[in-house]
């Protein structure tokens, strides 16, 4: 994902701030210093966005060493448009999946 680039899932119920987000990535880029993926709500970007959590992204040099990473999102409850956002450098992102942490 390029920096600004961005996946979106509509109406996901984040119940009461206890969904976790489960994303593999990996990073091929050795200057990769300032890779983050943000979690936002409402919106990607702008006045409606709110960021609720970030993943960093550390340099993984290939799909090999593709790592499985959490992020919750904590201070908010109920159901939202759900936004990936990358900013930095360039990762990818392989799999993502959506976790209840009880």
């Amino acid at each position: 994902m390029k920096s600004g680039s961005y996946l979106g899932f509509g109406q996901v119920n984040l119940g009461l701030g206890e969904v976790a987000v489960r994303v593999t990535v990996f990073c091929e880029n050795k200057q990769s210093k300032g890779s983050r993926l943000e979690f936002r709500i409402n919106s990607p970007k702008g006045k409606k966005s709110r960021r609720i959590g970030t993943l960093k992204i550390p340099y993984t040099g290939d799909t090999t060493y593709a790592l499985k990473m959490t992020g919750n999102s904590k201070y908010s409850f109920g159901v939202h448009d759900l936004y990936l956002v990358a900013r930095g450098s360039q990762f990818s992102i392989t799999a993502i999946s959506f976790e209840t942490d009880y």
